[in-house]
């Protein structure tokens, strides 16, 4: 499931997981069908109903922060602060791209991708001037393989 960037498609997650609740109880009712077939599609229908949970509890989580601490996370995981820091901080997508010289629309296709064409060096441009800190977190180099020289 992809995170919850703005409003809208917060909303829209909500009318998604009314939608599912009824296809459930529906489904649940129907004794016309193959109990087979209704446990395995109610089954399904419980799968994406858990994923769009999570999905709204956590963009409803990152609303009520107030501390303005963002999660320590992978570097693989980092374009998704930018998204967190805006949410955290009650900015919408055009207030940001006004922050991060973009046009909306660019911001909004960075989101929709999770800004993977964004380069590293523009990534942390994006960072710092949202003022965001990057740490580098001290760990062990155990797993670290051994070159062969020779």
């Amino acid at each position: 499931m992809v995170m919850i960037n703005n409003e809208k498609q917060y909303k829209i997650s909500k009318r998604k997981l009314r939608e599912l609740n009824a296809q459930i109880d529906k489904i649940s009712k129907d004794t016309a069908q193959n109990p087979l077939r209704n446990q395995l599609i109610r089954a399904s229908l419980n799968n994406s109903k858990k994923e769009i949970e999570n999905e709204i509890s956590r963009y409803e989580t990152l609303k009520k922060k107030n501390e303005g601490v963002l999660n320590e996370r992978l570097i693989a995981e980092l374009p998704s602060v930018i998204t967190e820091y805006k949410i955290v901080s009650g900015l919408t997508q055009k207030q940001l791209s006004h922050i991060l010289g973009l046009k909306e629309q660019q911001l909004q296709r960075y989101e929709a991708t999770g800004f993977k064409s964004v380069t590293f060096k523009k990534l942390l441009k994006f960072l710092d001037m949202i003022g965001l800190e990057i740490k580098i977190k001290e760990t062990r180099l155990s797993g670290r393989k051994k070159i062969a020289t020779g």
